[in-house]
This record gives C-alpha cells, sequence and structure tokens, in this order.
C-alpha cells in the first residue's frame, strides 16, 4: 500500500484556495477570504493533529490542533449562518480546547491534571451556549460553579490513583456547595421559604403565649 505523501493535502488545499477566489471574483461567492482564513486555520490544527497521529508521545500537539480547528469552524460558521455563530461560537472554541484535554486524559491516564481544564473548560462551554446563547437573561453564575465542583468531584472518585487524588474532594465540595447556594433555583427556594419560615415563627411564638 502507498504511503500517504502529505504533499496531497497541500495540492488539495491549493485548489480548495484557487476554487475560492475564482468564485469570489465572479461573484458567485460572498466572505470568500474570511473562508479561507478559516480553511488556514483549520489546516494548520490539522497539521498539529496530524503530528499527535503520527506520535502519541507528542500530546501537546493536540492542544493548538483542536483549537485551531474550533477556531477554523467557528469562523466557517459566522459566514454561513451569523444568528447560529451567536449561539454556538463561543461554545465551539471552548469546546475545542476542552476536547484536546479530554483526549489527553483518556489516551495518557497518568496525566490525570488534563481532567481539570477539561471538565471546567466544557462546563464553562455548555453554560456559555445554554445562558448567553439560548436563555440570555438567565442567570448561570452558580451554575457554573456547579460544574467546576463536579470537576473536582469527578477527579477524587478516579479509579487507579489510590489516595492521591483525594485532595480533589475539598475543592469538589466547596465549589459545588457555593455554586447550589448562589444558584436561580436556591434563589426563588429562598424567597419561598424565608416567608415560610417567619409564618411559622410567628404561629409558634402565638401559640406559646395561647398555651400559657
Amino acid at each position: 500500500m502507498k504511503r500517504f505523501d502529505i504533499r496531497i493535502v497541500f495540492g488539495l488545499i491549493l485548489t480548495i484556495i484557487g476554487s475560492i477566489f475564482l468564485l469570489e471574483n465572479l461573484g458567485i461567492l460572498h466572505g470568500g477570504f474570511a473562508l479561507l482564513w478559516a480553511i488556514l486555520i483549520a489546516s494548520a490544527g490539522a497539521a498539529a493533529l496530524y503530528i499527535y497521529a503520527n506520535n502519541r508521545e507528542n500530546w501537546w500537539a493536540l492542544i493548538p490542533g483542536c483549537t485551531l480547528v474550533a477556531v477554523g469552524l467557528n469562523i466557517a460558521l459566522g459566514i454561513f449562518s451569523p444568528q447560529l455563530e451567536n449561539i454556538l461560537g463561543g461554545g465551539i472554541i471552548l469546546g475545542g480546547i476542552a476536547l484536546s484535554f479530554w483526549i489527553v486524559f483518556f489516551n495518557h491516564r497518568g496525566f490525570w491534571w488534563a481532567l481539570i481544564p477539561a471538565g471546567i473548560l466544557s462546563s464553562i462551554a455548555f453554560f456559555d451556549v445554554l445562558m448567553d446563547g439560548l436563555f440570555p437573561h438567565a442567570q448561570a453564575d452558580g451554575l457554573i460553579l456547579i460544574g467546576f465542583g463536579m470537576t473536582f468531584l469527578l477527579l477524587g472518585f478516579l479509579p487507579g490513583y489510590d489516595n492521591q487524588l483525594k485532595w480533589a474532594f475539598i475543592p469538589g465540595g466547596i465549589l459545588t456547595l457555593i455554586g447550589v447556594l448562589t444558584s436561580p433555583i436556591m434563589g426563588n427556594l429562598f424567597n419561598i421559604l424565608l416567608p415560610l419560615a417567619l409564618i411559622g415563627a410567628g404561629g409558634y411564638v402565638i401559640y406559646k403565649n395561647y398555651k400559657k
């Protein structure tokens, strides 16, 4: 079987660039230069991923690789659907960076630290799309902290590390607790529980005095 030649990829890139220039000059395609930048950036990311595919020891190449591919996809999405890009743009880029750390963690289990940026960036990406894109008026600060806390709790529960990662329960528990207490659900719940507590306390005082 003939070995894959990187020059084929280079030739395809030149062909695509030439086609974009032609369509832009003919007025058939609009935003072609931005699309060209998207292809170049994504190609740089693909080259970094190719470095990792050839040698798994080059795990660092996953970070710029996934990031640049995500940036390229985000630019391309802004050309074809600006409205969708406004909703998904931040999530795509942050999700791409998070994906690189997820791959590092699952392919190199000794790099447990990769789970921390993977989980934190995934939480930010999820709530960026959910709150900023779909529900722009919603409050997500507490929910994001819950995502951070769950990341550390997951780290503490990881098997195969004996007791080396038990320290993660401390920041995980603190962040999760703060997130729950500051979440919009708890705020609404406190708005109901506090008046009920006052009513109950007042009723108890009246009952005790009446009984006497």
